[in-house]
């Protein structure tokens, strides 16, 4: 009897282990093979999209900020050089325009002084003729008066017919005569040398107007002084002029680095994360491949177990511009593809892992 009841209980612990074992052979079949469809349905599907939720502590935000910011101080950066570069460019161009005014308005005043000191030149050379001729006549005529004089007054002071106080009298009036003879000779070496002056200070001018290529020896040294004041304007004028053809080049270097920078902060701003982001858009992920499927419009459904039961939460609305890439739900591994704004009926579908585009995968 009891030899019985142990073999009915074995048999019931047999039946029992290979029914469980069954069954969980059973599961474990359905799963593969669930594992399987959903791999194959994903493999050819290019009817689904992913929704994201978009959240200020985001990495992708927090990362786009941040450059953002980085980007943005350094230029800032660049246009306070470029704030500096133009400052000391118009200086150079405030400087080139007054060294060229002041060579302008040097070579208009050394034109004119040398016009004057020509003309004082040619009216002394007219004066020196004239005192020359004048010389020569007053000079010729107080010799022949002194020589006769100067016998007469003798001759009647031998014959005891002038007396000594008409005697002195008549050889200091030969005497005055005398010293007048020496102030025109020294009127006229004050003449010579006043016209020598002149023609030094017009062949110092000369040299001025030629830039120094003259050597005369009689340059005076009040040229020399012009000359190199000329001189110091035309090297400031010309370190100037570099100084401003190298700040030029700095400033369209700076130029295109500003440029280059807004374009890459208008790249960064335009990141569809941060316009979804800005302009609290709900939106999703929909891969290259599956783009053709997703115009604006097209209904979207959200499926328990990711392929049955499913119903409708929403359509698709516009596409925004930029690539992102997003891991893949099932196969784990990034694919390509752009965001797009989806309006959906409530706020837990965006919660999804995935949604259906146009219609349910299995039709249930």
């Amino acid at each position: 009897m009891n030899q019985q009841v142990a073999n009915k209980v074995n048999a019931l612990a047999v039946s029992a282990y290979k029914g469980l074992g069954t069954c969980l052979l059973v599961l474990i079949l359905l799963s593969f093979i669930t594992y399987l469809g959903m791999q194959a349905f994903f493999l050819v599907s290019e009817g689904w999209v992913v929704p994201t939720i978009i959240a200020p502590t985001d990495p992708a935000i927090l990362q786009l900020n941040s450059q953002i910011a980085q980007q943005a101080a350094a230029r800032s950066q660049l246009m306070a050089d470029r704030r500096d570069v133009q400052a000391r460019l118009a200086n150079a161009e405030r400087t080139v325009i007054a060294e060229q005014a002041f060579q302008e308005r040097f070579q208009e005043a050394l034109k004119g002084e040398r016009a004057a000191r020509a003309q004082a030149l040619q009216r002394f050379s007219a004066l020196r003729r004239q005192y020359q001729h004048a010389q020569a006549e007053i000079s010729g005529s107080a010799q022949a008066f002194a020589g006769m004089a100067r016998v007469r007054t003798q001759t009647l002071h031998d014959a005891r017919m002038l007396d000594q106080e008409a005697y002195l009298t008549s050889n200091h009036q030969l005497a005055q005569m005398a010293q007048s003879q020496l102030t025109l000779a020294e009127h006229a070496a004050d003449l010579e040398n006043r016209l020598e002056g002149l023609q030094r200070e017009l062949l110092g001018f000369d040299s001025v107007q030629a830039r120094g290529r003259s050597r005369s020896p009689q340059v005076t040294t009040a040229a020399l002084l012009l000359e190199r004041e000329y001189t110091r304007s035309l090297l400031e004028q010309a370190r100037a002029e570099n100084t401003r053809s190298a700040l030029k080049e700095d400033l369209q270097g700076l130029d295109e680095a500003v440029a280059r920078y807004d374009q890459l902060l208008k790249t960064i701003r335009d990141s569809p994360y941060l316009r979804a982001f800005e302009g609290n858009l709900t939106v999703a992920f929909v891969p290259y491949d599956n783009l053709d499927a997703s115009p604006p419009g097209t209904p979207l459904y959200a499926c328990r177990a990711k392929l049955v039961w499913c119903h409708q939460v929403g359509v698709v609305g516009q596409a925004q511009e930029g690539e992102v890439s997003v891991k893949h739900p099932i196969r784990q591994h990034f694919v390509r593809g752009v965001m797009v704004e989806v309006h959906l009926q409530d706020g837990l579908s965006v919660q999804e892992e995935l949604l259906h585009l146009g219609q349910p995968p299995l039709l249930l």
